[in-house]
């Protein structure tokens, strides 16, 4: 029910003065506070609480800044003025004494009862909670009224009256710089990073008052809370109230900053002293006869590789040289900015554990600066002990990267001390960021998700119980790739670079070079708490500590799964992705501008249907956005990717096929839309004399096409294979794109050409099996290296595509034909023997053949 109190605020003729700033404060206060950046819920929530009561403004420490700014504010968004506001001590300004009183007549008992006949009033006030320590000064007794004496009269006022008193918690950040947990000497002269003396308070706002922000904390309601306990007396009340405002307060500082900083010898010496650690260490002992001192020198060495050491300073840097990086580079970066909204909030409950989809190197650097730009602490990044190389490594670290080896499998002592740091950090508070694929996809599809530092990050929420832990899945997208061309060296069978200071002194190539726009989207927000109970009802388990190997295992791969099912969720079909895979399904040699554009508003509409999400260009009725397909055409032009021959309406594009396996990569991008479509319409094209198939062939059919392609596309685990076809079918003939007939299954007449469009997505892999095949028959009886045979295979590819019986390009791919042999392997049909020979298995070549001619049928 609404109140009268704005009402009654107005009328009332005895109530204090409105602080009224001289001509120049007020120019600026309009000129300074005007950039600061609000909380989203502030306005709404201090309006909700003037309609439910007394909105009480709380911070917690004494500032005039705060004061001033809270003021302008309140007055500038039209919500409850301030007209209290204790221990203030302007004696020149006298903000509600209108000049008639002096400093030495501001009495304890004065305040206290200007106090009380505020709230009586049913007007606003800003209650500081705590000076600022004294940095050596002893306060002197009876100087100022202790803070707790005025929360203890709102407690009064509160049981004296039925109308609620609201306290609103208000945080301003005129910086980003967490709280350390050991004070340096300046802090001495300059006031704590918590608790700025009035020099730093007043250069941390020179320094960053375009940049500032207030936060909100959820307001406290002092009527429910007594109601609820009544048992307390009012200092009892008054304490307990303080101490939730202070962490309501501190949580949101934290939301901002992070966690309180340790000196890196201080977070070497509390994962040292770890009970895990200690036992691996004490086992290490007994077992080769070293030394304690000797083992901890090592366990010291390692921590000094291992932990991260972000520093804000840098972070600060790198911001501003990646903000002009990516006006250089990118075109722009769309934020999902709703998502972010639901990551800001699962943040509040505990630390988050990242799980971005990983593309390019640029994955390490755009996700950091984006938290730092939507004022998030930037996570503590898993990376690989091959980046650690000078300056980038020392860069890196000092923006929040850890560096792990790549392997150290049977290193107990190593593990140990990896997976304790991450217990400690997430203990602390840190966000993490993991790569969920392990390393860089080269071929644009999401790769399946790798379990090493996910069962760590599993078993350290395991142990963390009592700290709710949230997984969120990301996924980065480019219209554009940086390391487009040495992704396409590696797939056609070049060496992987080693990453050195060589791949710096490319960069002004990058610089002027134009890649598009980058996309950020998140994905559902996993609770990791629900993941746990939802593996503990399937086992039938009760309790944590009967969680055995195998449900423990099914958890970590549970959530490596959901998450890149997210990931694929959320991806963006950008204009380039969606023009790629017209050019890359389109048979003929060339194509025109009008069939361009016809093409790829039909993939645009039936990924519409799908519940795919659009760039923004993407994203309306009707026919492709003109602009857009410019765009995209001229970004895969710039970049060599395809030809165009003439101008306007009368253009012809051509793709050059060296260029072919590029252009596959951003159609691998949105690929996983279509999968479930392209088996279904490979398996309805196998036999030409075939109008139309039993539904019950077609699924056999589409089963055995899943399960030859099992490496190269991840379907969802949540479904059965079963319920993945049936939901597949029914889209496609809701679509109109198929018809029963009778008991058959068959391509309308109308929307029946877009069977041939999907099955055309994954034709090249068909051939790049056949190609697998061929090598394997022609491997000698005595084998040879697998790297060996992997030449032989792409070599003979290149053959066969000269000679014809390989149409597409990129089925001469080095990724390919690797899950190729790995399928072929899982078959029986080759062995990799001693020293990574690779022979035919014996009687195989029977089997091949009849193999590659099934594979044939689907190229027809």
């Amino acid at each position: 029910m609404s109140t009268a109190f704005p009402q009654t605020r107005s009328s009332t003729k005895t109530q204090p003065a409105l602080y009224r700033p001289n001509g120049a404060l007020r120019w600026a206060s309009n000129r300074l506070f005007r950039h600061i950046e609000l909380d989203p819920r502030w306005t709404q929530a201090v309006r909700d609480a003037a309609e439910r009561g007394t909105v009480v403004y709380v911070m917690r420490s004494l500032s005039v800044l705060d004061f001033l700014c809270l003021d302008y504010l309140t007055k500038a968004h039209r919500l409850p003025h301030i007209q209290f506001v204790n221990d203030l001590g302007l004696w020149i300004l006298e903000p509600f004494g209108r000049g008639s009183r002096k400093r030495s007549t501001f009495e304890l008992k004065e305040e206290a009862v200007a106090f009380g006949k505020t709230l009586a009033q049913h007007g606003s006030a800003l209650l500081f909670l705590r000076r600022p320590p004294r940095l050596g000064r002893p306060s002197r007794k009876g100087e100022r009224l202790d803070e707790a004496d005025l929360v203890r009269e709102m407690v009064v006022a509160q049981r004296k009256t039925q109308w609620p008193i609201l306290l609103v918690p208000q945080t301003f950040m005129w910086g980003k710089t967490a709280a350390q947990h050991e004070q340096k000497a300046l802090d001495f002269l300059l006031g704590p990073v918590e608790w700025p003396g009035r020099v730093r308070t007043i250069a941390n706002f020179a320094l960053n008052y375009r940049n500032a922000l207030m936060r909100t904390g959820e307001p406290f309601d002092l009527k429910a809370f007594l109601d609820a306990h009544p048992e307390l007396s009012d200092s009892e009340a008054a304490d307990k109230v303080r101490y939730a405002l202070l962490r309501r307060m501190e949580r949101e500082r934290t939301l901002v900053v992070g966690p309180n900083k340790k000196t890196p010898q201080r977070l070497r010496e509390e994962i040292a002293r770890s009970p895990r650690l200690r036992k691996q260490i004490d086992a290490l002992v007994d077992v080769t006869g070293r030394t304690v001192d000797d083992v901890h020198d090592e366990v010291d060495d390692e921590l000094r590789k291992l932990c991260a050491t972000p520093d804000d300073s840098v972070l600060r840097v790198l911001h501003n040289v990646l903000d002009r990086v990516w006006n250089k580079i990118y075109d722009g970066i769309d934020v999902d900015q709703e998502g972010l909204a639901r990551v800001r909030e699962a943040s509040r409950n505990g630390p988050l554990v990242l799980l971005p989809s990983h593309k390019s190197y640029i994955d390490f650097l755009v996700l950091s600066d984006i938290f730092w730009m939507n004022q998030l602490p930037p996570p503590l990044i898993v990376a690989g002990e091959n980046l650690s190389f000078w300056p980038l490594g020392w860069i890196a670290r000092h923006g929040g990267a850890f560096f792990i080896k790549r392997s150290f499998k049977g290193n107990k002592l190593y593990s140990a001390i990896v997976d304790t740091y991450i217990r400690r950090i997430l203990l602390d508070g840190h966000h993490v960021e993991l790569f969920i694929e392990g390393g860089r996809s080269r071929t644009g599809k999401l790769l399946p998700p790798k379990f090493g530092i996910l069962s760590m990050l599993v078993d350290a929420c395991l142990a963390l119980k009592d700290k709710p832990i949230s997984y969120v899945p990301i996924s980065i997208g480019y219209e554009l790739l940086v390391e487009q061309q040495s992704y396409v060296h590696e797939l056609k069978g070049g060496d992987k670079q080693a990453e050195n200071i060589s791949g710096l002194l490319k960069t002004p190539e990058v610089l002027r070079s134009r890649y598009g726009r980058l996309y950020i989207q998140f994905g559902e927000v996993l609770s990791f708490d629900k993941l746990l109970e939802e593996a503990r009802s399937e086992a039938q388990v009760s309790r944590l500590s009967e969680l055995d190997p195998v449900t423990r295992r099914n958890l970590v791969q549970r959530i490596g799964h959901r998450a890149t099912y997210e990931i694929n969720r959320v991806t963006v079909v950008t204009p380039a992705a969606l023009v790629s895979t017209a050019f890359m399904v389109h048979r003929r040699r060339g194509m025109n501008r009008d069939t361009l554009s016809d093409l790829v508003t039909l993939l645009r509409d039936v990924l519409r249907q799908l519940g795919a999400r659009l760039a923004p260009t993407l994203d309306h009725y009707g026919p492709i956005n003109v602009k857009a397909l410019d765009l995209a055409v001229s970004l895969l032009r710039d970049g060599k990717l395809v030809t165009q021959h003439g101008e306007g309406a009368d253009a012809v594009y051509t793709v050059p096929d060296d260029k072919r396996v590029a252009l596959e990569y951003y159609k691998n991008n949105i690929i996983h839309f279509f999968v479930p479509r392209a088996l279904i319409s490979a398996a309805l094209l196998v036999r030409e004399d075939e109008r139309a198939v039993s539904e019950h062939a077609l699924r056999e059919r589409v089963r055995k096409i899943s399960r030859l392609f099992k490496y190269e596309f991840m379907y969802r685990t949540d479904k059965d294979f079963d319920e993945i076809f049936d939901d597949a079918l029914k889209e496609m003939l809701e679509a109109g794109e198929l018809e029963r007939f009778v008991d058959r299954v068959r391509p309308t007449d109308d929307l029946g050409h877009r069977v041939t469009i999907y099955a055309a997505m994954i034709r090249s892999y068909f051939e790049s099996y056949m190609l697998a095949g061929r090598a394997v028959l022609e491997l000698p009886q005595e084998g040879m290296q697998r790297k060996d045979w992997m030449k032989k295979a792409l070599a003979l590819g290149e053959r066969l595509y000269l000679s014809g019986e390989i149409e597409d390009r990129e089925a001469i791919s080095k990724h390919k034909l690797e899950t190729a042999f790995q399928l072929l392997r899982d078959l029986g049909l080759v062995t990799v023997g001693g020293k990574g020979m690779v022979e035919p298995a014996p009687k195989a070549a029977e089997t091949i053949a009849e193999w590659r001619d099934q594979l044939r049928a689907y190229l027809k």
